[in-house]
């Protein structure tokens, strides 16, 4: 394993854009541009992980399964490399070997998973991901398939009102009723980016949540154009 300085900081700039900053050596941290610390308070991922099972969906660089890994849980990692991924050496895979991590990361799609070869969780973690979905509801199926009954979700995703502004750096918004709504972006109408599909509001991702086999759906939070949820999959009958 790399550990002079130099070395370090040559292995990480083999990758171009980093997304995540992730401390791989005592003061030596990856120039990501998501404030992970914030967004780890945020996500509420539980604290006490000995002993189990946790897959991360649409891991990136892999600050969140790293973090889930020194809690002391088993992490399995998955990405379909469309989007700061490329294959071969990617984020990912320079911070775990830097750090030493013994988290099992490869390539996935999050509408393949099967609990017959992937087997089952206990925590899964479902970050930005649904909304670059085409087919979200299949993929809260899947997850469904693969976490253990009374496993929990947590999920953070953009979602949308009916009426939204931003002012002085804050997003207000709410619906003109009740009604559980999904927005569609057939092309890049969303961010200019071609992989951003869909937008629940929140009364469309607790009912698709609730309609995937999901119970004690619980909003953690919001913050700016994106909603934080805890899920509890529900017990078999």
């Amino acid at each position: 394993m790399t550990t002079s300085p130099t070395d370090i900081h040559a292995e990480i700039a083999t990758i171009p854009v980093w997304r995540h900053r992730i401390e791989v050596s005592p003061g030596i941290v990856t120039p990501g541009v998501e404030d992970n610390a914030t967004e780890l308070a945020r996500l509420e991922i539980p604290r006490a992980l000995a002993g189990t099972r946790v897959l991360d969906i649409g891991c990136s660089d892999g600050f969140y399964s790293f973090e889930c890994e020194r809690r002391g849980a088993e992490v399995v990692s998955i990405d379909d490399e469309s989007s700061l991924l490329a294959g071969g050496r990617n984020g990912m895979t320079v911070a775990r070997d830097l750090l030493g991590s013994s988290v099992d990361y490869h390539p996935g799609d999050v509408h393949e998973l099967d609990p017959e070869r992937d087997g089952t969780f206990d925590v899964v973690l479902f970050i930005n991901v649904l909304y670059h979905l085409r087919n979200p509801i299949l993929a809260l199926d899947r997850i469904a398939a693969v976490t253990r009954p009374g496993g929990t979700l947590v999920l953070k995703t953009y979602f949308r009102n009916d009426v939204h502004f931003w002012w002085r750096g804050r997003r207000f918004g709410f619906d003109l009723d009740k009604r559980p709504k999904w927005w569609f972006f057939p092309e890049s109408q969303l961010g200019g980016d071609p992989t951003n599909w869909f937008a629940p509001n929140s009364a469309a991702l607790e009912g698709a949540l609730r309609a995937t086999g999901w119970e004690a759906i619980r909003r953690v939070g919001r913050h700016g154009d994106r909603l934080y949820y805890h899920a509890r999959r529900q017990s078999s009958a």
